[in-house]
């Protein structure tokens, strides 16, 4: 008979020792060498194809970079592989871009290119490339003159009235073109006496200018005497005006523009009377407004309703800047207080009583002269939007009128509309309340 070894009963079978062995993270799945050999196959295959390479290689385009694009870390290391320089970035414009697109293909732009190029730039960075990619081909494409009258107005449109200078002189022929342009440029950019300056010598150099351009640079230089007070060239622009082709067109309305702002009253009247007689065209409604503006200003308000008499009978259309020059005349005649309710008349027949300007002279010439009801009907065809003139207007006629009620009413209803009343107003209505 075969001796067993029996164990106690309670005790159980000792582990195998595992202390050396280490169990692999949770997260890393251990294969075994054929599996992974396997698994590198499957991908090898699920991996698509390459695209075939380009017929041509594309041009490499500066990237433009914004100032969301957050840097990212060389780690100490200088790569100027991926990130452009600072000269390719500041002439990456739309301008700059096309103009490399086509160096790259080697196509050369034409002149009608540059024009539309520099036509369609959209600031002074644009005109530069463009103009720096035509200096760059002077030897075998050359400055002609449409081109650099081109490249001289989009620098003054810009505002760039240096760079515009540089390729005003370096012009050999200077048309009529480069001349209004020029004059135009420093006008336009407040540099007034280089105006003056710059149309006295187109006068001494080039005598032969004449037509559109030629008028526009009187223009610019008229409303440069204007704007620092040199009434005495003024004068002398005005003597070779006549001397050319007659007081009329834009010429005269800014001789008469310059008259009225610098309160020489009867040299208005003059060149308006020139504009009347010399002229084929009716007198611009600017040139009126300017000339009934004048006379509100010097006190002169019976000269002033007959120069818009003279308007309305000359068949000028009017518009809601002409109506409210004329409307703050009457409201201030006491000779002429009928004429206003004609002017009303003349506004709704145009559709106006509605504008904002006309709005406003109409509710401040009733209520100027004391006729609140049609100064309120006036206010209520603004549909409940009137702006803080005529809530102001409004405001004041009723304080002076006595309607004290009325007024105060009206400042709560601006101060609900958001509109916080002025202090002389706030004024008005508190001593007329007091009285």
């Amino acid at each position: 008979m075969a001796r067993c070894s029996a164990k106690p009963l309670g005790t159980t079978t000792a582990a195998p020792r595992l202390s050396r062995l280490r169990a692999p993270p949770p997260n890393i799945t251990v294969a075994s060498p054929a599996a992974a050999t396997r698994t590198q196959r499957l991908s090898a295959q699920s991996k698509p194809p390459k695209p075939p390479p380009p017929l041509f290689p594309r041009p490499k385009l500066p990237v433009r970079t914004t100032s969301n694009d957050t840097p990212k870390p060389n780690n100490g290391k200088q790569d100027n592989s991926e990130e452009p320089s600072t000269e390719a970035a500041a002439s990456s414009s739309g301008a700059g871009d096309v103009l490399r697109l086509m160096d790259a293909l080697q196509v050369a732009p034409d002149e009608a290119v540059y024009v539309s190029l520099l036509r369609d730039s959209a600031d002074a960075a644009e005109v530069a490339a463009v103009h720096a990619h035509i200096a760059g081909r002077r030897d075998a494409f050359g400055l002609l003159r449409p081109l650099a009258n081109r490249l001289l107005h989009s620098y003054a449109s810009c505002g760039d009235t240096a760079a515009a200078r540089k390729v005003f002189d370096e012009m050999p022929v200077k048309d009529d073109i480069a001349w209004a342009t020029m004059v135009s440029a420093y006008s336009d950019g407040c540099f007034h006496n280089e105006a003056i300056r710059l149309f006295t010598r187109m006068c001494h150099e080039a005598q032969e200018l004449t037509g559109d351009c030629h008028d526009r640079a009187i223009v610019a230089v008229l409303r440069s005497c204007a704007r620092v007070s040199k009434i005495s060239f003024g004068e002398q622009v005005h003597a070779l005006v006549v001397k050319k082709k007659g007081v009329c067109g834009d010429a005269g309305s800014s001789l008469l523009q310059l008259y009225c702002e610098s309160n020489r009253h009867d040299s208005a009247r003059q060149v308006l009377e020139m504009m009347r007689c010399s002229c084929q065209e009716p007198v611009p409604e600017a040139a009126w407004t300017s000339f009934i503006t004048a006379c509100h200003r010097v006190g002169q308000l019976d000269e002033a309703i007959d120069a818009f008499r003279d308007m309305v009978s000359s068949g000028v259309t009017r518009s809601s800047f002409s109506l409210s020059s004329i409307l703050t005349v009457c409201a201030e005649s006491d000779n002429h207080r009928c004429y206003g309710q004609q002017v009303h008349a003349d506004a709704i027949k145009h559709s106006l009583e509605t504008n904002q300007f006309v709005m406003s002279g109409l509710v401040h010439m009733y209520a100027k002269q004391g006729r609140l009801a049609d100064a309120a009907r006036a206010f209520e065809t603004s549909g409940g939007e009137p702006d803080a003139v005529c809530w102001n207007a409004m405001a004041m006629g009723y304080a002076r009128g006595g309607c004290y009620r009325e007024a105060t009413r009206m400042m709560y209803q601006m101060k609900a509309a958001g509109i916080d009343p002025p202090g002389p107003t706030m004024n008005v209505v508190r001593m007329a309340c007091f009285r």
